[in-house]
């Protein structure tokens, strides 16, 4: 009888502490259901960034994930980096792109690479193109939505290929059935995954991104101008 009451307080202590260990998991995904970059949790870090005229984008900075990139991006903005700065391009419902020409290499950091955050849309993501290397203080936005990569399929598959093998020998960047479909509900850049930096995640303020990147694709002499990046 003792026996069976010890065993049964193991168990609801095992419960507990995978509970607790749940709780405090910051930003991990453990339902997998739920792509890592939309969970939210403690482990994050915030940045705001302020388009003049426009409104304001709110970011998930993930620390865990890419500590040095995180880290250099938030110094860049506390030292007013990217303060008054145009946007450099606006890629048609692409990517939003901005940083210091030339790049300001105080801020080249490590990318851990991890491969647990994709280019949806609305990713941040450094810049640079080396292997471990990335800088913080030139970024870029994703901003191409699901709808256009549903076309994009339709296109592709009317011509006889699949969309995973377009992505795979047009940009070397191979994806499950099942990674592609996170990119059709969210919208990004499947091609990119594995090659752009991603190290952040907006959460609010989508429609101001929206409205910036339709502002610069109607008028391509337009300045958009980031007042300032606010980080916790």
């Amino acid at each position: 009888m003792f026996k069976v009451k010890r065993q049964f307080i193991r168990v609801i202590c095992l419960l507990l502490i995978l509970s607790m260990a749940a709780a405090f998991s910051g930003c991990s995904n453990d339902n997998g259901d739920t792509p890592l970059q939309f969970t939210g949790g403690k482990q994050c870090r915030l940045a705001r960034i302020n388009f003049k005229d426009y409104g304001s984008v709110s970011f998930r900075l993930y620390k865990d994930e890419e500590p040095e990139l995180v880290e250099k991006f938030i110094s860049a903005c506390k030292n007013g980096v990217f303060d008054g700065m145009t946007l450099q391009n606006v890629i048609e419902d692409y990517v939003l792109l901005a940083g210091c020409d030339p790049v300001n290499t105080d801020y080249d950091a490590k990318y851990e690479h991890k491969g647990k955050l994709y280019p949806f849309k609305g990713a941040l993501c450094a810049s640079g193109s080396g292997n471990d290397k990335r800088n913080a203080s030139a970024f870029q936005i994703i901003g191409l939505p699901s709808d256009e990569l549903k076309n994009m399929e339709e296109l592709i598959e009317h011509e006889g290929y699949t969309f995973l093998d377009y992505i795979k020998f047009g940009y070397e960047t191979e994806l499950t059935r099942e990674e592609l479909d996170m990119f059709m509900e969210y919208g990004g850049a499947p091609w990119l995954t594995g090659h752009a930096a991603v190290f952040g995640q907006a959460y609010e303020g989508l429609d101001i991104l929206e409205k910036v990147m339709a502002a610069y694709n109607e008028d391509e002499a337009a300045e958009i101008i980031i007042e300032s990046i606010e980080t916790d």
